[in-house]
C-alpha cells in the first residue's frame, strides 16, 4: 500500500549522495522532482519511487527492473556491471539510473542520510537471545513521550535496517533499531549505518554457532556495535553475561578520548570490571507474570510485567535502564509504561485451551540452547498439578556442537518429568536419548521428522487431557506454528 509520504531528496540530489555521474540523456529528467520513497521489491513499489536493485543468493533484483519501471520506479540502483544496462537506458529514457559498484552498499550509505537528515536519538539493541522483546519493551515504554520508530518483524539485517530506516517518519524522534547477525562483521556493518546514540547489549549464547565457531566469537561480534557509538553515548549491558562483563568494558576503554559512559546492569548482584548501575531484585511470580524492583541510583520503582519468564525481567530492565537515558524518562514513568505490556507472538505468548485451566504457550519463533532452557524454566514454575506437554523441536545452526547442546536440553527435560515429550526433527534424537538416560520414561517419549506437524498434532489430540499446560518450541526451520493454531481450534471445539 502506498500511504503517507514523507520527504526524501531530489532526483538530482542522488547522484551526488552516492557519488555517481549521471548519464548524459539523464539531464532531460525533472531532477528537481520529490522523490516519494525507497524499495527493493518492485511488487510493492509505489509511483515515484527509487528502486535499488540488490543482488542474493537466491534472487537477483537486476531481473525485475522493467516491472519496477511499469509499476512507477522514478529512479532505478543498479551495479555496474549489469549486462543489460545500456539497454535499459535506451528503452527508458524517462527514468533515472545510478550505476553502483555494489547496491546492497548504496542501499546503506542511503538510509546512513536518511538518519542524518531527519536527525532523531537512535537507540540500537543486539544480542543473542531477548533483543526483539527488549526491542519492543523500550518501544513500547517511550512511546507515550516521544514520537517513535522501530524495527518491524525480523528486519534486523543488511537489507531490513536501511528499510526500517526508509519507512521512518520525517518528525521521528527516537528510533529503536534491532540488529540481528549470522556473521562477524555484520553488526559492524549495521552500526555504522545507524552511528547510534544508544547500544543495548543482552546477553551472549549458543546461537550462529556453525557459522562463527565459538561463544567468544558470538560476544565479540555483538560488541561490534561498540565501535560505532557516537561520542558521548552510552552503552546499557547485561552485566550478568559473564562474556559482556569482560568484553563491553574494555571494548569502551579502547574509544577513548572519546569518552562512552557504561551502564551496566545486574539481576544478580554481579560484580565485575564495572560495579553495576542498574539492579533488579526482589523478583516475585504474579497471577499475571512477574514483579521485580528496578532500581537505578537512589531511585527505585516496582515494574509489573504481565508476563512470564524469569528472563524477561533482565530483558524488561536492560528497556528500562535505556528509556531512563532519555529526557524526562523516570523509573517511575517507566515502570508505569511497562504494566500493559504484551509479549510477542510466538515468544511465550500465552493462550487459554478450551474453557478449563488449560494453557498452550506459543514460544516457537525461534530457539537455542539458552532460549529453550529459560521457556522450559518458565513453563515448569506454572505446572501447578497439571498435566505438562513438551512439543519441542531441533535447535538449528548449533554446527558441531549440536548433538552435545541438544543432550543438554534432554536431561533439563528430564529434571521437569513431564508427562509427555513430543519431539520434531532430527537433531532432536540426541535429546531424547539424553532425556531417557536421565530417567524419563520412554514411553512418554515421541519423535516426528521435519515436516510431520500433522501426525504430531493428532498425537497431541490423542493424549492431552482437558486440562494440560503445554510448551511448542523449536527453531523458525521447523515451523511448529503450524500446530498451534489446529491444537487451539480443537479444544475450543471440544
Amino acid at each position: 500500500m502506498c500511504e503517507g509520504r514523507n520527504h526524501y531528496w531530489k532526483l538530482g540530489q542522488l547522484a551526488d549522495l552516492l557519488q555517481v555521474k549521471t548519464l548524459p540523456s539523464c539531464q532531460k529528467l525533472d531532477l528537481g522532482f520529490d522523490l516519494t520513497g525507497i524499495t527493493t521489491d518492485s511488487r510493492k513499489l509505489c509511483p515515484g519511487e527509487l528502486f535499488i536493485a540488490l543482488r542474493g543468493e537466491h534472487f537477483d533484483g537486476h531481473d525485475y527492473i522493467d516491472q519496477a519501471i511499469t509499476n512507477g520506479a522514478v529512479a532505478v540502483v543498479l551495479e555496474e556491471g549489469f549486462s543489460g544496462f545500456l539497454n535499459l537506458v535506451q528503452r527508458y529514457p524517462q527514468t533515472l539510473f545510478l550505476p553502483v559498484r555494489d547496491s546492497l552498499v548504496a542501499l546503506g550509505e542511503l538510509a546512513q542520510a536518511r538518519l542524518e537528515r531527519v536527525a532523531p536519538i537512535v537507540i540500537a539493541v543486539t544480542g543473542s537471545n531477548g533483543k526483539t522483546t527488549t526491542k519492543e519493551m523500550l518501544a513500547h515504554l517511550l512511546s507515550p513521550h516521544f514520537r517513535l520508530h522501530k524495527t518491524a518483524g525480523n528486519f534486523n539485517n543488511r537489507i531490513g535496517l536501511p528499510l526500517t530506516i526508509f519507512a521512518m517518519p520525517d518528525d521521528c524522534q527516537v528510533v529503536v533499531l534491532e540488529m540481528g547477525m549470522n556473521e562477524t562483521g555484520e553488526i559492524a556493518t549495521l552500526a555504522a549505518i545507524a552511528r547510534p546514540d544508544y547500544a543495548v547489549l543482552t546477553n551472549v549464547a549458543a546461537a550462529h554457532l556453525q557459522g562463527l565457531g565459538s561463544l567468544e566469537a558470538v560476544a565479540q561480534a555483538k560488541c561490534e556495535v561498540i565501535k560505532e557509538i557516537k561520542p558521548g553515548g552510552t552503552v546499557i549491558y547485561n552485566a550478568d553475561d559473564p562474556y559482556l562483563a569482560k568484553l563491553v568494558p574494555g571494548d569502551v576503554s579502547e574509544r577513548l578520548p572519546e569518552e562512552i559512559a557504561l551502564l551496566p546492569v545486574t539481576c544478580h548482584g554481579a560484580l565485575g570490571v564495572v560495579p553495576a548501575l542498574v539492579k533488579a531484585s526482589e523478583i516475585w511470580l504474579t497471577p499475571e507474570g512477574l514483579s521485580f524492583v528496578f532500581a537505578q541510583g537512589n531511585e527505585k520503582a516496582t515494574i509489573k510485567l504481565p508476563c512470564w519468564g524469569r528472563h524477561n525481567v533482565m530483558n524488561a530492565a536492560l528497556a528500562a535502564a535505556a528509556g531512563t537515558c532519555l529526557p524526562g524518562m523516570t523509573p517511575t514513568l517507566v515502570a508505569g509504561n511497562l504494566k500493559d505490556f504484551k509479549n510477542l507472538a510466538g515468544r511465550l505468548e500465552k493462550y487459554k485451551l478450551g474453557k478449563g485451566a488449560g494453557i498452550l504457550v506459543h514460544d516457537a519463533y525461534n530457539a537455542n540452547p539458552d532460549s529453550m532452557e529459560a521457556a522450559l524454566t518458565a513453563v515448569a514454575e506454572r505446572r501447578e498439578k497439571r498435566f505438562l506437554a513438551l512439543v519441542l523441536g531441533d535447535m538449528n545452526e548449533l554446527g558441531s556442537e549440536s548433538p552435545a547442546l541438544h543432550q543438554r536440553i534432554g536431561r533439563r527435560v528430564a529434571e521437569l518429568r513431564p508427562d509427555l515429550l513430543v519431539l520434531l526433527g532430527s537433531a532432536v534424537e540426541d535429546l531424547a536419548a539424553a532425556a531417557k538416560a536421565a530417567g524419563l520414561p520412554e514411553q512418554r517419549i515421541f519423535i516426528f521428522p521435519n515436516g510431520a506437524q500433522a501426525e504430531a498434532l493428532k498425537l497431541l489430540q490423542q493424549r492431552l487431557p482437558a486440562t494440560p499446560l503445554v510448551l511448542v518450541k523449536g527453531s523458525r526451520g521447523l515451523a511448529l506454528e503450524k500446530i498451534v493454531e489446529p491444537l487451539l481450534n480443537y479444544f475450543e471445539a471440544a
